[in-house]
């Protein structure tokens, strides 16, 4: 019920979209598409909101199948990067490694971060995502790397609870609710997985995800593995 207003408005926005294109009226085309990024937005509020719900009582459902790590980053990133003109996004390294889960609730996760990332570097204009396998050769690891305010460590726990915030050096607030983190932690938990950050206040931060490395073979049996 909260997304279908939402796509209704998208709808009739793309209509006039066409209308004005036809017409030329540039104005009106540079305030809907404005109008177009607020609504998508929005849509992605509904979505964690509704994420955060299906938590709290246990419903948030993985579709699970063999995922290769590095595709799934590159994939993303160019859809990231299409979408961002402040900073470039770089990628560095790579697992080779395939890992079980949910496709989309991975990419999930690492739009989270690299969205972050971009968000609380305002100053800076790259965010470097690297791809590793961890020291036991047990888990691949994604770290998203920025350049902006750093967190002080006495928030690096709290800031995977729902709706918590930090502010930066000056004391200023950036938009959002604060339960991206809390939804990345999760998914990742539910992957068997493991999600941390270190940064110090003023030098950037990176977020690390370590995932265990799939070698096993494809079954009927697959899709209960994380259940």
């Amino acid at each position: 019920e909260l997304k279908t207003p939402v796509t209704s408005l998208k709808g009739f926005t793309h209509v006039l979209q066409r209308q004005l294109t036809k017409l030329g009226d540039e104005q009106g085309l540079h305030f809907l598409a404005r109008m177009d990024a607020q609504l998508d937005k929005l849509t992605k509020l509904i979505s964690d909101l509704l994420d955060i719900s299906r938590m709290q009582v246990g419903k948030l459902s993985l579709d699970v199948e063999v995922v290769d790590v590095d595709a799934l980053v590159s994939e993303t990133m160019e859809n990231l990067q299409a979408a961002t003109s402040t900073h470039r996004l770089l990628v560095e390294g790579k697992t080779e490694a395939r890992v079980l889960g949910d496709r989309d609730r991975l990419g999930q996760v690492l739009i989270n971060l690299v969205t972050n990332a971009v968000k609380y570097s305002p100053n800076a204009d790259t965010v470097i995502v690297r791809l590793s396998i961890d020291e036991d050769q047990q888990h691949a690891v994604i770290s998203v790397q920025d350049f902006g305010i750093g967190i002080a460590e006495t928030h690096h726990e709290n800031i995977f609870e729902q709706f918590y915030q930090v502010t930066d050096p000056e004391g200023k607030t950036y938009t959002g609710l604060g339960i991206g983190l809390h939804i990345s932690q999760e998914i990742v938990k539910r992957h068997q997985g493991r999600i941390w950050v270190e940064s110090s206040k003023g030098k950037g931060a990176t977020f690390y995800v370590a995932l265990p490395i799939f070698n096993g073979k494809v079954t009927d049996e697959l899709p209960d593995a994380l259940a």
